[in-house]
């Protein structure tokens, strides 16, 4: 394994959710609470890593208006190396999410030209720094375009690449991408579909076979409240859902492969990076927010500890 940085690539948002005190109602306004917090698949995978003590480069777009820069200070403050990051003149993207009283999404909507300042000729500019990735970190904010020089880049280089599908929409920009190589992709039931392409073939295990076809060696799917489970060539590991308070669901898929990343850096077997994916989605699922500024190792260890003793007495 190389000894370079983790480099995600992706979208950096500013989350505002709102969580309704009932259940929420289509078509009328809704009293809820409001909070802020920093967001985007790839910057928040980002955060959870440096957070953690590994060596982190982000290359995503930042708009030059009052939310870009808090975000920024929130990366900075994590110890998110943001140097490879491109910062203009214009609005920096936000995500806005209804969640239900129990914390489930209700529905969301994004205002983000993320895809439209990321180009393959952008990232030509630093392709040293990602031919110097231990891990190559992609989500599907980029587009068809990016994504297919990042895929073919890091089969030329040999770099480890991992997928988040992030949505259903943005998850089809995989459907005729050469996928061959890219070690982990991490999708739910509909966005397996929406990669697949399979119409009315919906049962997961042609799913996931189509996957591993295409040259993906795992496919992590998730399940949420029914946990996750990995698949590759021959081989199924199947943990249930952290059973904890749930406060909050937004980014609890990112923390997880924040977690399963974190492990797969360690060298520990597959088996474990999911322990410690799900030991990271336990401890984001009982807070406000896709990131927890007070995350530390000794906290990860300690919930996953928990999560150990807690599968042992099911």
């Amino acid at each position: 394994m190389k000894k370079g940085p983790v480099v995600c690539i992706g979208a950096s948002l500013i989350d505002e959710s709102y969580i309704c005190h009932s259940q929420p109602m289509a078509g009328t306004s809704n009293i809820a609470t409001y909070y802020r917090s920093p967001g985007g698949v790839a910057r928040n995978i980002a955060n959870h890593l440096a957070l953690l003590g590994n060596n982190v480069e982000l290359i995503t777009h930042f708009g030059i208006d009052p939310g870009g820069q808090w975000l920024m200070e929130q990366c900075s403050e994590a110890g998110i190396g943001l140097s490879h990051a491109f910062v203009n003149h214009t609005e920096t993207g936000r995500f806005v999410a209804m969640l239900k009283p129990e914390g489930d999404l209700f529905a969301g909507a994004v205002s983000c030209s993320f895809e439209n300042m990321i180009t393959p000729e952008f990232l030509q500019q630093k392709a040293g720094l990602i031919r110097s990735a231990s891990l190559l970190l992609l989500d599907t904010n980029l587009s068809k375009a990016c994504l297919n020089w990042l895929l073919q880049f890091c089969r030329d280089e040999e770099i480890p690449c991992v997928i988040e599908p992030v949505s259903v929409p943005k998850a089809a920009r995989l459907l005729h991408a050469d996928i061959s190589g890219v070690m982990l992709v991490t999708p739910n039931q509909d966005e397996m579909l929406a990669i697949t392409g399979s119409g009315q073939v919906t049962e997961p295990a042609l799913l996931i076979n189509h996957l591993l076809d295409r040259g993906v060696k795992y496919v992590w799917k998730r399940d949420g409240k029914n946990g996750s489970g990995i698949f590759s060539e021959g081989y199924l590991f199947h943990l249930p859902a952290p059973d904890v308070e749930v406060t909050d669901t937004t980014g609890a898929g990112d923390a997880a492969l924040a977690g399963w990343i974190h492990g797969w850096l360690r060298n520990i077997p597959i088996e474990d990076c999911i322990r410690y994916g799900h030991a990271m989605a336990s401890i984001i699922l009982q807070v406000k927010g896709a990131v927890y500024p007070e995350l530390t190792v000794d906290l990860l260890e300690t919930s996953y500890k928990n999560l150990l003793k807690h599968y042992e007495s099911i």
